[in-house]
């Protein structure tokens, strides 16, 4: 039942608990309200315990380098389509994490970059080009000065044909990794 913020509400004198104001009720399947969750947040709010802290889940930074490794398995094997679903599957885990976890973004940050650049090397690997620059694009947002991700944008620019776009991406890279030979390969293989 989905909560309505434009119905008209009564507080509960009693319960001090919002209630839909034609049939006070909490959860109202005429008025088709659910004001229960609103309730519980207002009562954790009101009351004097201290929630204690979130703690990293490291069953789930396990899951999902699982899933990148079965997916890097895959992918040496050139099975590309199934890289992508062991990918996408670790992504997805990944994304998941609950925001309010400790390091919660630096978790989805480290886990994601190379997940996204694998997924987008996989893309790139069957011709999916639009796919894979989604990908390399996310990563150099994730990761701005891991010039992988700059690398994998500026091939996939180059499948989707933007040749000038894709210089710059290598260009790019080469500022965070001047040492780096796949993009000095890449942006002399462009020229």
């Amino acid at each position: 039942m989905a909560t309505a913020y434009n119905s008209e509400i009564a507080v509960s004198i009693k319960s001090d608990k919002i209630l839909c104001k034609e049939h006070e009720l909490e959860v109202c399947q005429k008025c088709g309200v659910d004001w229960s969750p609103h309730n519980i947040l207002a009562a954790s709010l009101k009351s004097n315990e201290i929630p204690p802290p979130n703690a990293p889940n490291p069953t789930r930074n396990a899951q999902v380098n699982r899933l990148k490794d079965e997916g890097n398995k895959h992918f040496k094997q050139n099975n590309f389509s199934e890289a992508i679903r062991f990918y996408s599957m670790a992504v997805d885990l990944s994304w998941s994490r609950h925001l309010w976890e400790p390091l919660a973004f630096q978790y989805v940050r480290e886990e994601l970059s190379p997940v996204l650049s694998n997924r987008s090397a996989a893309h790139l690997s069957l011709k999916n080009y639009v796919e894979a620059y989604v990908d390399a694009e996310i990563v150099t947002r994730l990761k701005r000065e891991w010039s992988k991700g700059w690398f994998r944008k500026g091939k996939a620019l180059i499948g989707l044909g933007r040749v000038d776009e894709a210089r710059e991406a290598f260009h790019t890279g080469l500022r965070f990794d001047h040492e780096s030979e796949e993009l000095k390969k890449a942006v002399e293989e462009i020229k």
